[in-house]
């Protein structure tokens, strides 16, 4: 099966807004709850998701960002995201296609979730070094992945995972991995200026 790409998903929203049934599996909002405690309990000031889909993780990590940015590349599931979102919940939601377009920060804090084995090893490597050059210092970054392979996928979700984080160990910290089976989070932090 060939690699799913930005029209891929654009057909896919248009076909059943919500593919990945995200508003309504167990498994899902289990998920979601694991990666908002890898992104600490305090607020911070400014949050970007990366491929937000519909918004469902959107309107969880506002309540850890004074204000979000959340990107994604398919027209239709972003303007679901806005449709679902209630007025005055500081999301700015953004079209993008990764890594590309991915918005300018600098941001606190960065969530990478289910994108990086859509993404060739080299666009994934590009990805990284964006992700690294907005993150704010001391921001942290979390990423969440599947690791188990599915047809779709432009490279296998375990090594894409695997792949990701060695690039932002590259300027990053390591601040906490775990595996629950079916996917895997991993949390790096950047240095701030009273690290150096």
């Amino acid at each position: 099966m060939k690699p799913i790409d930005i029209a891929g998903f654009e057909e896919k929203y248009r076909q059943a807004i919500d593919p990945w049934n995200y508003r309504t599996s167990r498994f899902e909002a289990r998920k979601r709850a694991e990666l908002l405690r890898a992104c600490g309990l305090g607020k911070v000031g400014r949050g970007l998701e990366l491929a937000c889909a519909i918004g469902e993780t959107s309107r969880a990590l506002v309540s850890r960002c004074l204000t979000l940015v959340a990107s994604d590349g398919a027209p239709t599931a972003l303007a679901e995201a806005r449709r679902l979102t209630p007025p005055g919940m500081r999301i700015a939601y953004r079209e993008g296609n990764l890594p590309h377009e991915m918005p300018r920060g600098p941001f606190d804090l960065i969530v990478v979730s289910e994108i990086a084995y859509y993404l060739s090893p080299r666009d994934l490597d590009l990805l990284a070094r964006r992700i690294r050059n907005e993150t704010a210092p001391g921001g942290r970054v979390v990423v969440l992945h599947h690791t188990v392979p599915f047809p779709d996928a432009a490279q296998l979700p375990a090594l894409a995972q695997a792949r990701l984080a060695r690039c932002l160990e590259r300027g990053m910290s390591p601040a906490g991995q775990r595996s629950f089976g079916r996917y895997e989070i991993a949390v790096f932090r950047k240095p701030s200026r009273r690290d150096r």
